[in-house]
């Protein structure tokens, strides 16, 4: 299994723009107040509605309907802040399996649009994902991005630091640096399995995160096997074919 697939894509000129604009109060809030360095952000009074109304999420739709993906996803952003100070290297963010309904339900992958920021931000991922009997996870609670009185819940690896949870969890098992390209390539990624996105804090980003609840296995899969036949019949191999067969790709169609 290869947990990511990276394709073409690309917004018109005038819906980036567009995108741009609307993100652009949001992510200075979150920077200005927000408690978490970085988050998921929820919407409220109506805002999100104006971007699944956007030729953003209709362009979207149709460049992800003509691959056979034809799931309308949840519109949802993540948002990370330019810190005072970078996080040390190696950077470590936290291992977590994306849930929703609190930890009800799973997210069992993102197609991941890069908006704002750096384009080599690396993401790892553990053949971790058994949320109900493995012992290295657990539930948590955190303060919500909107409102540090209040908290969320997510599932996670046991541990009361970032350091003790990657030891728990081990040498990841899959890494991935170009999986976005501003407005050129984004990705497929899985988030049923226990990832990270070790990101440095040097820079501001924004993601475009659209969830999705089917099977991994019978619409990325299907899709990998139709778009990269030689790749897809790697059982075991680099990931990195995927990738650069993506982008050579993109030059192509540009």
């Amino acid at each position: 299994m290869i947990p990511y697939l990276t394709i073409p894509f690309s917004f018109s000129k005038k819906t980036l723009d567009w995108a741009k604009n609307k993100i652009a109060p949001i992510v200075d809030d979150y920077q200005k107040n927000a408690p978490l360095d970085a988050a998921l952000v929820e919407f409220h009074n109506g805002e999100l509605q104006d971007w699944y109304d956007s030729n953003v999420y209709k362009e979207v739709l149709g460049q992800l309907n003509a691959l056979g993906i034809t799931e309308k996803p949840t519109i949802q952003f993540f948002i990370y802040k330019k810190l005072e100070k970078m996080y040390p290297f190696p950077w470590r963010s936290n291992p977590h399996i994306d849930t929703y309904k609190g930890v009800s339900e799973v997210t069992t992958y993102r197609f991941n649009v890069l908006l704002d920021g750096d384009d080599d931000t690396e993401m790892v991922w553990w053949n971790i994902h058994d949320r109900q009997n493995d012992s290295r996870l657990h539930t948590v609670k955190f303060p919500r991005p909107d409102d540090g009185t209040k908290f969320s819940v997510r599932c996670q690896v046991v541990g009361d630091t970032t350091e003790d949870r990657w030891k728990t969890a081990g040498a990841p098992d899959w890494s991935a640096t170009k999986l976005a390209k501003y407005n050129t390539w984004a990705s497929f990624v899985r988030t049923d399995y226990l990832h990270a996105l070790n990101w440095s804090g040097k820079n501001p980003r924004v993601i475009l995160s659209l969830r999705f609840s089917e099977s991994w296995d019978t619409n990325v899969e299907v899709l990998r096997r139709r778009l990269f036949p030689m790749a897809s019949s790697l059982a075991i191999g680099p990931a990195s074919a995927v990738v650069s067969t993506a982008q050579q790709s993109s030059v192509t169609q540009g």
